[in-house]
C-alpha cells in the first residue's frame, strides 16, 4: 500500500510497498482519509531528533483519520464506518512505524474491549486515545482534534483552574491550540508572543486579550512592562535556553512555567531570577488518559461552533503532493497542513 517514509538516509519518500496491516479480534482496518503534519515531532523524525521514534526506515504521521472498513471479531467499541482518530500502524519487517498514520490503511484497537475481556494485545495502550468522531464532524476537522486533545488535556495536570492570567510564547499551531484550550477552560486573560504577523492576527480572532511582536525589540519591552511578574502561568512552545530564560521574568509568586516545545537537545541551562517561588513542568508529551477525557468537551465545542479549524488548517495538499507541504511548513508558509489519501 502506498505511503510516506522517512528513508535511513533521513529522506521523506511516498512509496508503495508498505506492507498491508492484518487486524487480530480486537482489532479494526481502517481505510485512511487524512493525516495532519505534526510541525515539531514529523519534522523532528525525518532530522532523526526523537528518540522514540530513531529506527529507519520508518513510517511517518500519527494526527490521522480514517474510516472503519473491517472488525475483528471481539470488537464492541466499533462498527464499520466509523470515522476514527489515530488509526496506527506495527512496526513490520520492511518499516518500522512512528505511527504510520501517513499510509492508506491502518488499524485501531478496541482497547475497552481488551480491558473488559482481560487481554494483554500487542500495543494496547494505544488504542486509548483511539475514538470515534461523530457526524457533524469532517475529516480535516478531526485530524486537528489530535492536538487540540493534547493541549487541552495538559490543563488538569498543570491544576491552573485558579489562574487568571496566561502567557503563551510561540505562535505555531501548538500556540493556536493552547489558546483554544485555555479559553475553553475559562481562562480569562490569554497573552500571546510570536514572530509572525498573520499568526498574531489569528491569535486575536481566536480570543487572545493582547498579542506582542516578539522579534520587534519594542513590542516586546513592551509586553514585559505590562506583565513583568504579573502571569500566573507561562506557557513555552519553543523550549529552548533562550525562551526559557525570557519566560522568567514573566513570572509571579507561586507561578507556573509550563514547557511544551523542547528545542534544547540534551541541556537546559537558564539563570535563577531573583523570584523563585515558581514551578517549572515538562508537558511535551501527552497523557493518553488525559487526552481520552478532552475528546467530549473538543467534540462538543467543534459541534457547537466555538473552534474555527479553518483558522488553523491553512493548506491541504494531495498525499502525492506531500513535498509542498512540508515545504511550506518548514518555509513558515503554513500553520497547519493537511495530507489527503481521498482527494
Amino acid at each position: 500500500m502506498k505511503g510516506l517514509i522517512v528513508t535511513q538516509e533521513k529522506e521523506l519518500m511516498l512509496v508503495d510497498d508498505i506492507p498491508m496491516p492484518q487486524i487480530n479480534e480486537y482489532e479494526a482496518l481502517v481505510k485512511m482519509n487524512c493525516c495532519m503534519v505534526c510541525n515539531g515531532t514529523d519534522l523532528d523524525i525525518i532530522d532523526g531528533g526523537v528518540r522514540e521514534a530513531c529506527n529507519y526506515p520508518l513510517v511517518l504521521g500519527h494526527e490521522s483519520v480514517g474510516r472503519i472498513i473491517d472488525l475483528g471479531s471481539k470488537v464492541t467499541s466499533y462498527k464499520l464506518g466509523d470515522l476514527v482518530l489515530r488509526p496506527s500502524l506495527k512496526d513490520t519487517d520492511k518499516y518500522f512505524s512512528a505511527w504510520g498514520g501517513f499510509s492508506e490503511f491502518a488499524t485501531v484497537i478496541d482497547y475497552d474491549a481488551a480491558v473488559r475481556d482481560k487481554v494483554d494485545i500487542e500495543y494496547k495502550e494505544m488504542g486509548i486515545t483511539q475514538q470515534v468522531v461523530p457526524d457533524g464532524i469532517t475529516a480535516p476537522q478531526a485530524s486537528l482534534m489530535i492536538t487540540l486533545k493534547e493541549t487541552y488535556s495538559i490543563f488538569k495536570s498543570l491544576n491552573v483552574q485558579n489562574r487568571k492570567r496566561m502567557l503563551i510564547l510561540g505562535d505555531g499551531p501548538v500556540g493556536m491550540c493552547l489558546l483554544i484550550s485555555a479559553k475553553l477552560q475559562g481562562m480569562q486573560e490569554v497573552i500571546m508572543l510570536g514572530n509572525h504577523v498573520g499568526n498574531l492576527e489569528i491569535a486575536k480572532s481566536l480570543g487572545a486579550s493582547q498579542v506582542f511582536l516578539n522579534k520587534d525589540i519594542s513590542e516586546r519591552k513592551n509586553a514585559l512592562s505590562y506583565y513583568h511578574r504579573k502571569i500566573g502561568v507561562v506557557l513555552d512552545t519553543i523550549g529552548n535556553n533562550d525562551t526559557i530564560t525570557q519566560c522568567l521574568d514573566y513570572l509571579g509568586n507561586e507561578s507556573i512555567l509550563a514547557i511544551y516545545g523542547l528545542k534544547t537537545e540534551d541541556n537546559i541551562s537558564f539563570p535563577a531570577p531573583e523570584l523563585r517561588n515558581y514551578s517549572i513542568r515538562f508537558v511535551q508529551w501527552p497523557n493518553p488518559v488525559e487526552e481520552r477525557k478532552a475528546h467530549d468537551p473538543i467534540v462538543k465545542a467543534l459541534l457547537e461552533g466555538k473552534i474555527d479549524t479553518k483558522m488553523l488548517i491553512t493548506h491541504s495538499f494531495p498525499i502525492e503532493r506531500y513535498q509542498e507541504g512540508f515545504d511550506a511548513i518548514r518555509e513558515r508558509k503554513a500553520l497547519k497542513v493537511l495530507l489527503q489519501f481521498d482527494m
